[in-house]
């Protein structure tokens, strides 16, 4: 089973169709009866003739109907009895682990697959196009086949050039993806080869083969912020944020195919808040920086593969903030984000590192960041890197100063379980080990909902005190 089962879901679903068969067979077996003669003729005004054409397709259709809801019947009572065994199996942290999550869980992470929402607003369009001209004909020649005239011809030239147009479109989308995913890939293989790889010895990060003699409890806190606009913040300046505050430097970690919630975050408050530092996917980088590489045969220095050059990276960051007014943020994403900068913002900066270096690059992140940002929108137990992160964050940096981030599908208990278990293989130095209890904060966003990151920043400045 690819997603975890809602009980309650399915069981309405299963009494649905329990009693869509009821009643369709009720119908079914009702005109059967009456054809046959087994109930008394009935009067309606007239009497209804016990052989009456339309009576063995009523009798044929419910019936047919009834079986299919019969079918379906048990098919949702077989889904009830699995979400039962998954709900019993989720109160096991050890078997939780091994649960999928629910189907909304990716629902943010599937549409951010490269050029889906452009085909899916350009196939309705397509079919519009193409279906409303020929079914106009179809009506006509059916209805009023004398004055259709020569309109039936200018109708199929209507279709035959919306369904033309749609059809380059979506040649046009489809090369951008199928380009788009070439130069991806090419830049993944890069990425591992080891001729680009500077680390002599490697100096990758591991995690810990042992885990803390004191673990403590971790209370997780859901936080929901309202999506409305906040208005009176000062502008962005060298000194304070638009919080007032100190500028932080902000370590952010996140799925790189989740696209979506790269955009959203990028549009929030994080970029006002302080100086946001993320590791940069093979998706960002763009052909003309690819090809210009190549040409000057500096193909190497497209990565970052030791600590030299990352700290040569840090030092030229740029510091002065950005003014007010709108601007494209690149090198998140396979696309730069356009954005308007009501207040202002501090300059983002990305770094592409090799294959054989990104897991120190992360440790470095987390020495540098004031606050750590990890979107977990569409985690599950196969994105591995973003696991390690997890994990490192865990280990390396404390709790109260994280921020999770989940959309508002997101299934909660199934992050909850991994976070968890990532608390349980805690390491033996992590500032986070020792007595008592601990608190992380998982803010619910809703994808499109970057206002809300104002009021959930707000409410993080309160725990950085």
């Amino acid at each position: 089973m690819r997603y975890r089962l809602d009980p309650a879901a399915e069981a309405e679903a299963a009494r649905g169709n329990l009693l869509g068969g009821l009643y369709t067979g009720g119908i079914a077996s009702l005109v059967f009866a009456y054809m046959t003669g087994r109930i008394r003729a009935v009067t309606v005004v007239v009497e209804i003739p016990r052989t009456f054409e339309l009576f063995p397709w009523l009798a044929g259709g419910t019936g047919l109907a009834s079986a299919l809801f019969a079918v379906a019947l048990v098919v949702r009572v077989v889904r009830w009895q699995i979400a039962l065994s998954q709900r019993r199996q989720a109160r096991d942290p050890a078997k939780a682990l091994l649960l999928p999550p629910s189907a909304e869980h990716g629902a943010a992470l599937r549409q951010s697959r490269p050029g889906r929402t452009t085909l899916g607003n350009v196939v309705p369009l397509a079919l519009l196009w193409v279906g409303f001209p020929l079914v106009i004909v179809a009506l006509g020649a059916l209805l009023t086949p004398e004055r259709m005239g020569s309109r039936e011809e200018e109708a199929m030239l209507v279709a035959a050039v919306g369904g033309g147009a749609a059809a380059v479109v979506l040649l046009v989308v489809g090369v951008d993806v199928t380009r788009r995913r070439l130069l991806a890939r090419q830049v993944r293989v890069l990425s591992q080869d080891p001729a680009f790889a500077e680390l002599m010895p490697p100096a990758t990060a591991v995690l810990s083969r042992y885990r803390a003699p004191v673990i403590p409890e971790l209370k997780i806190t859901y936080y929901a912020p309202p999506r409305s606009i906040v208005f009176g913040l000062p502008k962005v300046s060298t000194a304070r944020n638009v919080f007032g505050q100190p500028p932080l430097s902000i370590a952010y970690f996140r799925l790189f195919e989740n696209e979506l919630r790269v955009r959203d975050f990028v549009k929030g408050a994080f970029r006002r808040c302080g100086y946001v530092h993320l590791l940069r996917s093979a998706a960002s980088v763009r052909y003309s920086e690819l090809a210009r590489m190549r040409r000057a045969g500096t193909l190497g220095e497209l990565f970052i593969a030791s600590d030299r050059r990352m700290l040569r990276e840090l030092n030229a960051r740029p510091l002065d903030p950005l003014p007010s007014g709108f601007r494209t943020i690149r090198a998140v994403g396979g696309k730069g984000v356009r954005v308007w900068d009501r207040k202002g913002s501090y300059p983002m900066s990305a770094y592409l590192c090799h294959g054989a270096y990104w897991k120190r690059a992360v440790d470095t992140l987390l020495d540098l960041a004031d606050l750590v940002v990890i979107d977990l929108s569409g985690f599950q137990k196969e994105n591995i890197g973003t696991g390690y992160e997890l994990q490192r964050v865990i280990d390396r940096y404390p709790i109260h100063r994280v921020i999770v981030l989940a959309d508002t599908g997101s299934d909660t208990r199934y992050l909850a379980t991994h976070i968890r278990h990532a608390w349980s293989r805690m390491a033996p130095d992590s500032p986070n080990a020792g007595d008592g209890t601990r608190s992380l904060l998982v803010g619910q966003i809703a994808v499109g909902g970057q206002a809300a990151t104002h009021h959930l920043l707000a409410h993080a400045h309160k725990r950085l005190r």
